[in-house]
């Protein structure tokens, strides 16, 4: 899941620039730049792992974007990519990220069944909050 994850994201930064071009475009990258940082802040660096496995003595962070959204930095990562593909269109492109988005949300329900099993408080967080994008999901 990993492997897939990273391959997509390597993809849609190097086949194309990294920048959107169009000024909405460029808003909605920069606002997925900061969600993302934000979610890795409130996380504390030394308790994010890319690997979907949970450290030892990990806490479960409920406060900042978690309050709302168990899964920030996955939406954070399809708001960033998601002008790429738009202000830089083709067909491979939006296949990876649609693969990418696959990829997060199998990767999701993997996380969720460890989270659970680990965390007491887990079932609970999950009744008052989003998996990934608010009032939808």
């Amino acid at each position: 899941m990993v492997f897939v994850q990273l391959s997509s994201l390597l993809f849609l930064f190097v086949s194309a620039p990294m920048l959107a071009i169009s000024g909405p475009g460029l808003l909605v990258e920069s606002a997925g730049v900061f969600f993302g940082l934000r979610a890795i802040f409130v996380m504390k660096i030394g308790n994010f792992r890319i690997a979907p496995l949970i450290k030892v003595g990990a806490v479960l962070v409920t406060s900042g974007p978690y309050k709302y959204i168990r899964h920030p930095m996955y939406l954070a990562q399809v708001v960033v990519v998601a002008p790429l593909v738009v202000d830089y269109f083709s067909w491979v492109r939006l296949a990876v990220v649609l693969i990418l988005i696959v990829n997060l949300l199998v990767k999701i329900q993997y996380e969720e069944k460890r989270l659970e099993s680990h965390f007491t408080g887990y079932d609970e967080y999950r009744k008052n909050s989003w998996k990934l994008i608010p009032f939808l999901y």
